[in-house]
């Protein structure tokens, strides 16, 4: 009966929880797969490039199917309106900035961007900067 009490009691805690209170970005967070890239005279459509949401927290990366991938973690600011990725450094390597090559190979033109948000939903996100069109998939 002792058992029984504590795990209903340990039930109630745990589902009393506010979930809210974690994902404060709404359909934001979570990990997204970029699926293209596209301006007025270009379509690209990039491998392997994940971006990653989460409180206050951005984290862009590419996978590399044999090696470590190239990961970095940034402050996130998002509005509903426009999400704001700034203060990037290596991840596990605070002291390290992106390189011009690392930003090419994440398809990012700056280590400080801002994108406005075009579409948000559960499975899609489409956002712009500058004159590209970033979508990505929840993933």
């Amino acid at each position: 009966m002792k058992k029984l009490s504590l795990i209903l009691s340990i039930a109630l805690i745990l589902a009393s929880c506010d979930i809210d209170k974690v994902y404060i970005n709404g359909d934001l967070d979570g990990m997204w797969q970029l699926q293209q890239i596209e301006s007025a005279d270009t379509l690209i459509k990039p491998h392997g490039v994940y971006y990653s949401f989460q409180r206050h927290m951005a984290q862009v990366s590419k996978h590399y199917e044999e090696e470590i991938p190239l990961r970095f973690i940034a402050n996130l600011d998002y509005s509903g309106k426009e999400i704001s990725i700034y203060g990037m450094r290596r991840f596990l390597e605070e002291e390290k900035l992106p390189t011009k090559e690392e930003l090419k190979i994440l398809y990012l033109p700056s280590d400080s961007i801002t994108f406005k948000i075009l579409t948000i939903g559960k499975e899609n996100l489409i956002m712009s900067c500058k004159d590209c069109t970033y979508s990505l998939r929840r993933w």
